[in-house]
């Protein structure tokens, strides 16, 4: 079986690159042939390995071109993108290859989805995000703070502003939407959609074309199986993730400071200098690398996940639960599907303050917290999602779409 990655980016910068490399890097030390195919450089040092051949493109990342018409037609269809990975695809065996997508709208753009087709190979895209079916990605409403409730591309969709950024942007991406709900549609049967969680799927299942087959298999976490965190012997709530209003990170900084509670808030973003003016009990570190995060994570008492957007994983939640941390977790997210509220963790309502006041103030009970703490991580090594269990699902899923696909193709070609 030969495999072939896409993803816009070669090192780990987000979670789905991070997902990228290394299902990469798992499927090789499971013996497989695996294409990496990126954009943008560097390459991550989990990428060298005699069964992964790494191909970066050199692209430039939309956000970087300084010409903006010529970033609005790269990233509506980018037909460089879509030749490079053709060149590629030439060759490779007929019947045991598979095209993975995972990332392609910072660089690549939806016109990859085409390459595939021209060797009849089938192919898989994971939902990290909604970009699929979204032209914004997220499904939400940015203006208003809230999730998404229309059918996207219907008239009330392309007429909303609900653009992160600006109405401009919306009609790009729009346009970037309908290429790519056009170049799906003709792949057909030939495209599987791999959702990351049940929670993610059950949000735009109901907007992808049917004639696509949809499989769930959870991102993996790598984190050591050591002994759990003494949290009882921790003060500090922790936040780690992108610093956006949709993330629920502001209305955390508020209540951690209003009720004198210490937060370490880890991570970068738009509102970053905004939360370094709270003070007091609330400490940004700015970005982290995986070490440094690492520490913080082990110093803290429990983490924070407040997404108000309907967040597909939260692999971060399963790194905290796989040390013996307990977790706040929003119900809008894919993440509360790991908590078993007020036995490793509790849930709360997106953007309702008074329930994150009370569940940071029961973890604020040491003897809470330590209980907590212990079930988070009895329950999490219970069924480990490691980067083992998530090749093995992987491997299920790629027999299943190339017996499935081929048993459909006439012996004699493509047609």
């Amino acid at each position: 079986m030969q495999i072939v990655i896409v993803s816009d980016f070669g090192e780990v910068n987000g979670g789905a690159a991070k997902v990228a490399i290394s299902s990469a890097r798992g499927l090789a030390d499971a013996g497989l042939s695996v294409t990496y195919v990126c954009a943008i450089s560097p390459l991550s040092p989990l990428l060298d390995h005699p069964r992964i051949t790494a191909r970066c493109l050199n692209f430039d990342s939309v956000w970087a071109n300084g010409n903006p018409f010529a970033a609005a037609a790269q990233g509506i269809w980018f037909s460089r993108a879509r030749k490079a990975l053709e060149d590629i695809l030439a060759g490779l065996p007929e019947r045991e290859t598979i095209v993975h997508f995972h990332q392609w709208t910072k660089a690549f753009s939806p016109s990859v989805f085409a390459a595939p087709a021209r060797y009849g190979f089938p192919s898989i895209v994971s939902l990290h995000d909604y970009f699929l079916v979204c032209p914004n990605g997220a499904y939400y409403r940015y203006a208003e703070k809230r999730p998404c409730d229309v059918a996207p591309m219907s008239l009330s969709c392309v007429t909303a502003p609900c653009d992160r950024h600006s109405i401009v942007h919306k009609a790009v991406r729009t346009l970037r939407q309908t290429a790519t709900s056009r170049v799906t549609v003709q792949a057909g049967a030939s495209l599987s959609v791999l959702n990351v969680s049940s929670f993610a799927e059950s949000v735009v299942d109901r907007f992808i074309p049917k004639d696509h087959a949809r499989f769930v298999v959870p991102s993996p976490i790598e984190v050591e199986h050591q002994a759990p965190v003494p949290v009882a012997s921790n003060d500090s709530f922790l936040f780690a993730g992108r610093l956006t209003e949709e993330k629920g990170v502001r209305l955390l900084a508020e209540v951690a400071r209003d009720a004198a509670l210490p937060l370490t808030i880890a991570g970068e973003g738009p509102l970053l200098n905004e939360l370094r003016q709270f003070g007091r009990t609330v400490n940004c570190t700015g970005w982290l690398d995986g070490t440094a995060l690492s520490g913080v994570t082990r110093r803290s008492r429990a983490l924070i996940f407040p997404s108000t957007w309907y967040e597909t994983g939260g692999l971060v939640v399963l790194e905290a639960l796989a040390q013996g941390i307990p977790v706040i977790v929003s119900r809008a997210t894919a993440a509360a599907e790991f908590v078993v509220d007020g036995v490793n963790g509790y849930l709360v309502n997106p953007g309702d303050g008074q329930a994150l006041r009370s569940a940071l103030m029961a973890l604020a009970d040491k003897a809470r917290a330590s209980q907590m703490g212990t079930e988070a991580y009895r329950l999490y090594w219970a069924n480990p999602q490691t980067i083992q269990v998530h090749t093995n699902n992987l491997l299920t899923v790629y027999r299943t779409v190339l017996e499935r696909h081929w048993s459909q193709v006439p012996p004699e070609g493509h047609a």
